[in-house]
């Protein structure tokens, strides 16, 4: 498959090449996934690199004892691998599973690298898709480790309650199992489960079928809650 048919599924991949040297065209292939399915797993040795055309997919932290920590959520256009082959490792970091269908145009990873080294548009606007990514990440990092568990899962719930809009609705309902948000914060179920019910019992969240609930009376007391505690967990004072 050549790189022109990829630019007609997904036009939006013009803003990372226009073009690839006509050398290394006609390798790709192209995989499609059904939602939940393996994308690529941790540890996996990096055979090819993918380039996401349609659909979504998290990355995913696997560990040793069983639990599962979402990193990040990815939109088409995006890639599969690229940052284990900027950083010159031989094996993934990470799984990336689908959550919708997917549409993946694999290249192998040796042509996508040459690829790179030819074409300085592809190679800056790579970086700067994985620098955004890890901006994000950094700028986040340690709250989990220095704020206390019920702030950060306070705060997910105002923003989960963001995206679901409740800044122009009375009430949202967030469609989180608990098993998604536990793998979203970082947090066991039971530990989730415990500070929701003291959340509930204070008036912060109602549930509705077992999902979290905010009207926007909930959702200000919420955002007023977070500055409080902001305010008096500084380093040094409390």
């Amino acid at each position: 498959m050549r790189f022109a048919e990829l630019l007609e599924i997904a036009p939006q991949l013009e803003e990372f090449a226009a073009h690839i040297p006509e050398g290394l065209d006609g390798q790709f292939s192209m995989k499609a996934y059904g939602p939940h399915e393996i994308i690529r797993q941790k540890d996996s040795y990096l055979e090819s690199i993918g380039i996401l055309l349609r659909g979504s997919f998290r990355v995913v932290n696997e560990f040793e004892n069983g639990n599962v920590f979402m990193i990040e959520m990815n939109d088409a256009v995006s890639f599969v691998g690229e940052v284990a082959l900027l950083a010159g490792a031989s094996t993934t970091s990470v799984t990336i599973e689908s959550v919708t269908d997917c549409l993946v145009a694999y290249l192998p990873v040796n042509t996508f690298d040459a690829w790179l080294r030819q074409d300085p548009q592809l190679l800056r606007s790579l970086s700067e898709h994985v620098a955004a990514k890890l901006y994000c990440s950094s700028y986040s990092r340690g709250e989990r480790l220095f704020y206390s568990a019920k702030y950060v899962l306070l705060k997910y719930i105002t923003q989960q309650a963001e995206t679901c809009g409740i800044r122009k609705a009375e009430r949202v309902v967030i469609g989180k199992t608990r098993q998604q948000i536990s793998e979203e914060v970082g947090m066991t179920v039971k530990t989730i489960n415990r500070i929701l019910t003291r959340f509930g019992k204070d008036g912060l969240i109602s549930t509705e079928r077992g999902k979290v609930t905010l009207d926007a009376v909930q959702y200000h007391r919420a955002q007023q809650e977070l500055k409080i505690y902001i305010s008096e967990n500084r380093n040094g004072a409390r």
